[in-house]
């Protein structure tokens, strides 16, 4: 039925919660500030309203024409909404900078992932990654996760400038991909709103971890839903 596999990254093959802690513990070194985990919160909810009203449309960038300045301008943003008028737009890139490069150190996969993308390389489907992060640390991500042998296609939001689930979006993917048959893909990803959003409005298949069990479905109905990586093996 399928030969092409899409998986999401963040959150889906990695605890990204985790990921991002310790990029914004390193963070807070630099800025010579000790760690609390309300401080996190705060920052957690920015960077989550940010890429959640970026995919939805409600955040216009000065740089919409330009993709670099425009993925610079977002991910400095957040750090300008945290520390506020305490630093400048060039101070906010150099944070981000190091914020990336937190990100590349510590990556926490979750439960299976390695199993399953042997698994799934074993069986002769072609893996793809398909991310709104940042391509800066998609790489070494995937070399953290060892599973980088084994994806034949990485792409992400900001080599087109649009992020699940526009349409622009897949646009990309399915070119850079090879313009796999729809019918023939399945899309997994943790996030209703973007990756079951997405492949819905794309024709796709979609697969949906639902990892804590605590979220409801909705108006989104992926075809298939998990709560562990090793269920796929039920599927494919």
């Amino acid at each position: 039925m399928y030969d092409t596999i899409i998986f999401d990254l963040d959150d889906t093959l990695t605890d990204d919660y985790a990921n991002i802690k310790e990029a914004f513990k390193i963070v807070l070194e630099y800025k010579k500030e000790d760690y609390t985990d309300a401080k996190f919160e705060v920052f957690y909810s920015i960077d989550k309203k940010t890429w959640r009203d970026r995919a939805a449309g409600k955040l216009v960038t000065p740089y919409e024409e330009d993709i670099e300045k425009k993925a610079e301008w977002l991910r400095a943003s957040r750090f300008l909404k945290y520390f506020g008028d305490t630093i400048d737009y060039d101070e906010a890139v150099h944070i981000n900078n190091i914020y990336m490069d937190g990100m590349k150190r510590k990556v926490v996969a979750r439960e299976g992932t390695l199993d399953i993308i042997k698994y799934l390389y074993n069986k002769k489907y072609a893996l793809i990654i398909a991310t709104n992060g940042p391509i800066v640390p998609l790489k070494s991500k995937l070399e953290k996760l060892q599973i980088e042998k084994y994806i034949k296609t990485i792409f992400s939001a900001e080599e087109v400038g649009f992020m699940k689930p526009h349409k622009e979006f897949y646009k990309g993917l399915l070119k850079k991909s090879g313009n796999p048959e729809k019918e023939k893909i399945l899309f997994i990803g943790d996030e209703l709103e973007k990756d079951i959003k997405g492949g819905i409005e794309n024709n796709i298949d979609t697969c949906w971890c639902n990892y804590d069990n605590k979220q409801k479905i909705t108006i989104y109905t992926p075809k298939y839903e998990i709560h562990k990586l090793e269920e796929l093996k039920q599927i494919l």
